[in-house]
């Protein structure tokens, strides 16, 4: 029995995704859980900058979460169409170099809602360091704000259970409507 469990460990320590020597040296890897029973694989930690900063506590879920949304759909909207040879007879429609498919024209409309939301200062600090993978440096507190808008505008919930705020409603509405109640 146990030479048989030795037997099968070995087996899983063989096929299970360790990575190379080189890929280590890029960040600390993690375990991660594959489909297949009892085999372990390891991820990098810390893949983008996002990564970095909610491992380390300065944003919490819901701002990585908006982030990575974002971060997704601007790899989606950027990435042009690939070029795949074949040898076989082309039944597809012909597509020219500078047309997108629908769903990365959908992304390009999200990434536009999105950068409209955060306006023009928030949406530079959130670009450069979601999508450019850049460090916030002095530009956190901005960072964290316009991701928390940003979880706002894909309408994630919130940790502390509140209500959502209207998505209409701009940021210079909401300024104007709270110096009213201040009145």
């Amino acid at each position: 029995m146990a030479k048989a469990r030795r037997a099968r460990r070995q087996i899983a320590a063989e096929i299970a995704d360790h990575g190379t020597a080189e890929r280590a040296q890029h960040g600390e890897l993690v375990a991660r859980e594959t489909l297949t029973a009892g085999l372990i694989g390891k991820r990098v930690k810390h893949e983008c900058r996002l990564d970095w900063y909610w491992d380390k506590g300065s944003i919490i879920d819901r701002q990585h979460e908006a982030g990575t949304r974002f971060r997704c759909d601007w790899q989606f909207a950027a990435t042009a169409a690939t070029v795949v040879g074949a040898y076989g007879p082309r039944i597809a429609r012909p597509t020219g170099r500078g047309e997108f498919t629908d769903t990365q024209l959908a992304a390009r409309r999200r990434m536009a809602g999105a950068i409209a939301r955060l306006g023009r200062d928030l949406s530079a600090v959130v670009v450069d360091v979601c999508c450019f993978d850049n460090w916030a440096s002095g530009r956190l507190p901005a960072l964290r704000d316009g991701l928390t808008i940003l979880a706002d505008h894909y309408g994630l919930a919130r940790v502390d259970g509140g209500p959502m705020p209207p998505r209409s409603r701009s940021r210079r509405d909401e300024r104007h409507s709270t110096a009213i109640k201040s009145k």
